[in-house]
């Protein structure tokens, strides 16, 4: 995690030069205190303040490089590893690639939009495989017979 703390310092220190450092240092001070989720956080935070005139798609596609490998050095203490770094790595390149299209032939509001709905859609995909997966989903929707059914109708069971 330590390496790829550094590396994350070091593509900021380049591509921003001293406030890139800083940014990098204080996503390194929260991981240390906080953890993953909240470094993650805060870099992105003290990103947008490191470039505050707005960033080219090739110094972002950098920096988001450098937080995914920190984001894989989080997944790789746990005990599927290799599954956690596949969805990983999948979910920045969807996200990043639905990003950069968008943002290639729309404005970057329309691209931040798209993400945001990208991102909202996926959550709640995941809620409801969560859902399905530990079995508080019933399987089917026991419905009552329709009120303004006629009872003597041939379609109505008696």
């Amino acid at each position: 995690m330590i390496g790829a703390l550094a590396v994350l310092t070091a593509a900021l220190a380049l591509l921003a030069g001293p406030t890139g450092a800083v940014a990098g240092f204080a996503t390194a001070l929260t991981w240390y205190g906080l953890g993953t989720p909240y470094a993650l956080a805060a870099g992105h935070v003290v990103l947008a303040a490191a470039f505050p005139d707005g960033i080219g798609l090739e110094t972002f596609l950098l920096v988001e490089l450098a937080f995914v490998a920190v984001l894989l050095a989080a997944v790789v203490r746990t005990s599927t590893a290799l599954r956690d770094a596949a969805v990983v790595l999948a979910s920045a390149i969807a996200f990043v690639g639905t990003g950069w299209i968008v943002a290639d032939s729309r404005s970057v509001w329309t691209a931040a939009g798209t993400l945001l709905l990208v991102v909202a859609l996926a959550a709640y995909a995941l809620h409801r495989y969560e859902l399905v997966s530990l079995g508080l989903v019933p399987d089917a929707v026991e419905t009552a017979p329709d009120a303004d059914a006629d009872p003597d109708s041939s379609t109505h069971e008696q």
